[in-house]
C-alpha cells in the first residue's frame, strides 16, 4: 500500500465499515464477550501534504471518569501506540506512515489498538459504551 485510497480500499474489501468521510473510516468490531470496540482511522499528511500516515485510534472512556494514572499503568509495557485526548474522549492510538506500507504494518497495529482500548475500557469503566 502507498496511499490512504489504496488503504481505503483494502479496508472496504476487508471490513465492515460503520462511517466513512474522506479522511476517516469507522470500524466497530466485536470483541468478545457480547463486547464491541469502535476504532477510527484517520488519514493523516505531514511536511505540506507530501507525507501520508494513517492514524488508528480507539476511545474507552470519558474524561473525568478514567483513572488516567491506572490507565498510563496499563500500557506501560506497551511497545507502541499512547493515550491522547479528543475532545471529551480518552483515546488510545498508534501512527503509520503509508508510504512502502505492508499489510502486516497495519493489521497488527489494528490488532493492538482494538484490543488495547477494549481492555482499558473494560478496567477502568467497567463498561462497553465505545
Amino acid at each position: 500500500m502507498a496511499t490512504w485510497a489504496d488503504l481505503a480500499t483494502y479496508v472496504r474489501s476487508n471490513f465492515r465499515i460503520s462511517d466513512e468521510t474522506p479522511n476517516m473510516i469507522k470500524l466497530v468490531f466485536e470483541t468478545g464477550n457480547l463486547r464491541t470496540q469502535v476504532v477510527l482511522l484517520w488519514h493523516l499528511t505531514l511536511d505540506g501534504g507530501r507525507e501520508e500516515w494513517v492514524q488508528i485510534e480507539s476511545p474507552f472512556g470519558e474524561l473525568g471518569t478514567v483513572d488516567l494514572a491506572r490507565a498510563l499503568q496499563h500500557i506501560g509495557d506497551t511497545v507502541c501506540g499512547g493515550l491522547a485526548l479528543v475532545g471529551n474522549l480518552v483515546t488510545f492510538r498508534h501512527a503509520v506512515p503509508l508510504r512502502n506500507m505492508n499489510i502486516n504494518e497495519f493489521a497488527g497495529p489494528l490488532a493492538m489498538v482494538t484490543g488495547t482500548a477494549d481492555v482499558l475500557e473494560k478496567a477502568l469503566t467497567g463498561g462497553d459504551r465505545f
